[in-house]
């Protein structure tokens, strides 16, 4: 069995109503995996429960379809190791104190508070024999935007007082995701 991790396709989307939603409409269409759904902005963006996502351009939206080699189960452990992933490259890249808040939250330190600086998305579909067909794994990070005074959330470029790299940020996060989902695909 291949448990390794790779990116083998990128879509840039300038707009798209979500990643997760072209995500699944292309892991529907193609068997394809490793492939990279990366959007400037997002006009539907959600998370759990159909929250809305706030995304303005600026911030860091992807999607990545994965077909690993397990049985329909919970995926929460693997959200947690996406978020552990986001919160390492936050922590290496920019020095930002971060902290997992279950199942699918990375809060960030801004100086006063721990504030949400990055979502997780997991949608799936299952064949016939219980094995996972597809995952369709969606990150929010809020960047180089602000998000709405009204939510408790904070930017990175808020936190460090500059702008970042989203495509740094996004090559460091693969990285270090990928030690964590061969880890969640061999157990």
């Amino acid at each position: 069995m291949d448990f390794n991790f790779r990116i083998n396709r990128t879509i840039n989307l300038d707009q798209a109503s979500s990643t997760q939603d072209v995500a699944k409409e292309t892991a529907s269409l193609f068997k394809e995996d490793g492939v990279l759904i990366v959007a400037k902005t997002q006009t539907a963006g959600r998370g759990r429960f159909e929250r809305q996502w706030e995304s303005k351009e600026g911030g860091l939206y992807f999607s990545i379809i994965l077909r690993p080699n397990k049985k329909t189960m919970p995926l929460e452990e693997l959200s947690v190791k996406a978020g552990r992933a986001v919160a390492q490259t936050l922590k290496n890249l920019y020095d930002v104190k971060t902290k997992i808040k279950l199942p699918n939250d990375v809060l960030a330190h801004d100086g006063k508070d721990f504030k949400k600086i990055s979502g997780i998305l997991i949608e799936t579909s299952a064949g016939t024999d219980g094995h996972l067909d597809w995952i369709a794994l969606g990150i929010g990070i809020d960047t180089n935007n602000t998000p709405s005074k009204n939510l408790p959330a904070v930017s990175v470029k808020q936190i460090i007082g500059k702008q970042v790299n989203n495509e740094e940020l996004l090559q460091k996060f693969l990285q270090n995701f990928a030690k964590e989902y061969i880890s969640w695909n061999i157990a």
